[in-house]
Formats: C-alpha cells, sequence, structure tokens
C-alpha cells in the first residue's frame, strides 16, 4: 500500500475522531425542566410577570441546566421557549391551537423536552387552574370544576389526574421526574399524590388556594434546580416566604415513594376508628375540621387526630410523617372563597383554626351527611382513583 493512500487513511480516521469528539462526547446536562403553562384561561394576565420571574431566576442556574417553557395562553399559539442566562429564544411555535388540558399536550411537550434537551434527570413545574382530584366530566365535577389546566379553546376541558399520571409515566419512558412542582390551587391532595406515586419522586404544592400570581419563580426555581437532598424542601420554603395579598402560602413536600406505606396505614387506622357508612348512619365528624377550598377537601392529618384513638393516630402519624417529610403551616392564606374567612388579615378561619398539631399540609375527600346528595355525586370520582381502594375507604362505603 502506498504511503499516499495511508496518508489519506490516517486523515479520514482523525477527521472521524474529531467528529466523534463534537458530537457523541458532549456532556448530558445535570437537569432540564419543563414549565408547562396552561393559561388559555382566566390566568393568562399572570403569564408575563411569572415569566419575567422565571427570567430573573435563570441567572443563578448553571451551564448543566435546561429551563424551558411550553406556554398556551390567549393572544398567541402555544410555543416552546428556552430559558437561560435571563433571556429567552423561542425554539417552535405551533401552527395550530392545542388544548392544554389534554393529557397527550402535556405527554408531547414532555416527550419534546427528553428527545432535545437530554439530562440526568428531570422536572415538570404545572402552572394553572387546579382544583382538586375529582374527575371532571363526572356528575360531581359539573359542580366542582375541579381536575388540572383548565383550556377555554372551543368549550371548557380539564385534565384528570389519572390521565396526567398515565401521560407521563408513557412520556418519561419509564424514567421518574424528579419533582413535580404544582404551581396551581389545591393539587397537594392525598388522591392525586397516591395516583403520581410512580410519575415523580417528589410532589410539591398546597392543599389550599394559591395568589393568582403565583409562585415566586426568582426563588423557587434556584431550589429546584438545586441538586442537594433538600432541595423539594427549599422550593417549598421559598413559596411559603412569599407574601401576596398579607398571607403565606401553606406548603408541603410529599414523598411518592412513602405512598403506599401509607394507604397501608390509613386502611387500618380508618377501619379501627370509624364504622361505616349505612344509610343515614356512620358519617364521620367533620364539624370545625380544617378545610381547603370548600368542605370536601379536608386536612388528612386533622381528621385522623380527630377519630382515631391516641396510641392508633401515633402510629398512622410516623408513617404520614414519612410520606410528608416537610410542610409550612399557614395560620392563614389566600382564599377566594372567602365564607370560611373571618376578616382579611384575621388570625384564624371563621369555623376552623390551624394549628402546628392539626395542620398536615394535604387534603383528602370525607363524605358527609349534611350533603348526602354531594356525596352520592363525588363517589362517582372517588372511586375512579386508585386511593379509593388503597386506603381502604370502599369498605368503608365512601
Amino acid at each position: 500500500m502506498s504511503k499516499h493512500i495511508l496518508a489519506i487513511m490516517a486523515f479520514a480516521l482523525l477527521l472521524t475522531a474529531c467528529h466523534k469528539d463534537k458530537h457523541e462526547d458532549k456532556p448530558i446536562a445535570t437537569q432540564s425542566v419543563l414549565v408547562y403553562i396552561a393559561g388559555d384561561n382566566s390566568l393568562d394576565p399572570y403569564i408575563r410577570g411569572d415569566v419575567i420571574q422565571i427570567m430573573e431566576g435563570s441567572k443563578s442556574l448553571g451551564n448543566d441546566c435546561n429551563l424551558l417553557l411550553f406556554v398556551d395562553d390567549l393572544s398567541d399559539m402555544p410555543h416552546f421557549l428556552k430559558v437561560e442566562k435571563g433571556d429567552t429564544v423561542r425554539l417552535k411555535t405551533f401552527d395550530k391551537e392545542l388544548k392544554s388540558s389534554d393529557a397527550e399536550t402535556l405527554a408531547m411537550a414532555l416527550q419534546w423536552m427528553r428527545e432535545n434537551y437530554e439530562a440526568k434527570n428531570y422536572g415538570l413545574v404545572l402552572w394553572g387552574h387546579a382544583e382538586g382530584w375529582v374527575i371532571w366530566q363526572s356528575t360531581a365535577s359539573r359542580q366542582t370544576r375541579r381536575a388540572y389546566g383548565q383550556d377555554r379553546v372551543d368549550g371548557e376541558d380539564w385534565m384528570n389526574i389519572p390521565d396526567m399520571a398515565s401521560a407521563i409515566e408513557r412520556s418519561m419512558g419509564g424514567q421518574r421526574l424528579r419533582f413535580i412542582f404544582a404551581d396551581c390551587c389545591c393539587f397537594q391532595s392525598v388522591e392525586s399524590d397516591y395516583e403520581l406515586r410512580h410519575a415523580a419522586d417528589y410532589i410539591i404544592g398546597s392543599a389550599a388556594e394559591i395568589p393568582g400570581e403565583g409562585a415566586p419563580y426568582h426563588t423557587v426555581l434556584p431550589a429546584l434546580f438545586s441538586q442537594s437532598d433538600d432541595f423539594a424542601q427549599q422550593a417549598a420554603d421559598a413559596y411559603f416566604e412569599q407574601v401576596a395579598g398579607g398571607f403565606n402560602e401553606p406548603m408541603s413536600v410529599v414523598k411518592t415513594s412513602e405512598m403506599e406505606h401509607l394507604a397501608d396505614a390509613t386502611r387500618t387506622v380508618l377501619k379501627q376508628s370509624l364504622p361505616c357508612i349505612d344509610g343515614n348512619e356512620g358519617y364521620p365528624d367533620v364539624n370545625g375540621l380544617i378545610y381547603y377550598y370548600d368542605q370536601t377537601l379536608f386536612d388528612m392529618q386533622d381528621f385522623i387526630l380527630r377519630h382515631a384513638s391516641a396510641e392508633d393516630y401515633a402510629q398512622w402519624k410516623t408513617v404520614f410523617d414519612a410520606a410528608v417529610p416537610h410542610r409550612t403551616m399557614a395560620p392563614v392564606w389566600m382564599a377566594n372563597h372567602v365564607p370560611y374567612l373571618g376578616f382579611w388579615g384575621s388570625d384564624s378561619f371563621r369555623d376552623f383554626e390551624v394549628t402546628d398539631e392539626r395542620f398536615g399540609g394535604v387534603n383528602m375527600f370525607v363524605p358527609q351527611n349534611s350533603k348526602a346528595e354531594l356525596k352520592l355525586r363525588e363517589n362517582q370520582s372517588i372511586n375512579q382513583m386508585q386511593w379509593y381502594k388503597a386506603a381502604g375507604l370502599d369498605e368503608l362505603g365512601w
């Protein structure tokens, strides 16, 4: 073989090596986070202010971080943005309207993030409306409008939590999200947390209503990108420290790997503490309990404290604390539904008082005899949630 041919082959190998260095050796990002802005509704006016805060928060992020936004608002076509060092770049604009309340749209957005911004771990911020766990388009939801991500294009639609969980699991290809940060009302319900236990490691959110301004993203985002073990606590605390309308926001962190243990412990304590509902008999006493939004979403810890024996409660509380390792208690909070607010600036609510002993920061459904008709409608939703059987609610006739 001539020296000329050998030289050409050596040069070709050099080019191949250079090409490999340029493309295959590029380091994978530490974390990619998608802020999913479902703003095709009354929250549209708040989007711009939050994006400005997101831009501010991005200034402290490292080069190994990807901060991405999917934006669905009233004035523009849905689009993807990348936020970096205080600036935004529009990466893609869709040529037709999408329903951000459609679980398939969420799945598409997460898959797009994975395919274009590969990372060692991923996070999801849910921005928008939410009012609990009730299944949209059930008889109950016609009254309560619960679920996530209201979209008013071509009629009103919401995303049901079981559909959300399925979409996340499918789009992530078996990899769990590091966290779901819920910047929406009443998301931290035990029913939703249990449904999402295979989708994310941690769920950070509030059992109560949140202010229209939403999270203080300039302080929350650095916490969400932190690689420390207590990042979820940092994010919850950053949200709590924001004062909107004169109130802090009650927050909590749920560790989803403990949710099945919590279901087992709850099944045991409810069976030991409460009779089965039979006709008009057996309804649990809810008078004076902490509730969120309306009197169907009660504080879980307060409810178990009321009904369990001291010994049974202590055993259950150990499991609950493992599943909810961090919470921030507020004596009052921002509420649009003010019938349960004594008056602005009061230290307690009109018909319940929030204390450290009672506050657990996670809401749960409890049927009530005084609203038997509502209870019947609610059950058309509650029995579709995995929590219903896992926690033994079916055995109690709930």
